[in-house]
């Protein structure tokens, strides 16, 4: 499962975008983004845009597109939040790794 909180900027108000099922697909254009970018094909910026349009792609909902992510994160956020939702779409996960620590630190205590 993946998730995107995005700002609306018409009205100031945060709405999460939730995606359960995500393709190979997806999993294949992250790993080819991989590919270009440890290859040096792509500039910054380049590599900005492929990784805005792979993840809009990842979500079904017509809200979640290119521009609403350049308008809806803040600049301080966007990289952190597109590696993180390439990184679950790898097979990653911060929640996973999260209630993994959860479970080995509940299991230590008992």
């Amino acid at each position: 499962m993946i998730k995107l909180t995005l700002r609306n900027p018409e009205t100031g108000k945060n709405n999460t975008y939730t995606e359960t099922f995500v393709s190979s697909r997806h999993l294949r254009e992250v790993v080819e983004f991989g590919t270009k970018t440890e290859k040096g094909e792509l500039n910054e910026v380049e590599q900005l845009d492929e990784m805005i349009t792979i993840v809009a792609s990842a979500f079904s909902s017509e809200n979640v597109t290119y521009d609403s992510i350049l308008d809806g994160l803040s600049s301080n956020k966007l990289n952190e939040t597109l590696d993180g939702i390439m990184t679950q779409i790898l097979g990653g996960s911060d929640e996973d790794d999260e209630s993994g620590k959860q479970k080995a630190e509940h299991t230590k205590s008992h």
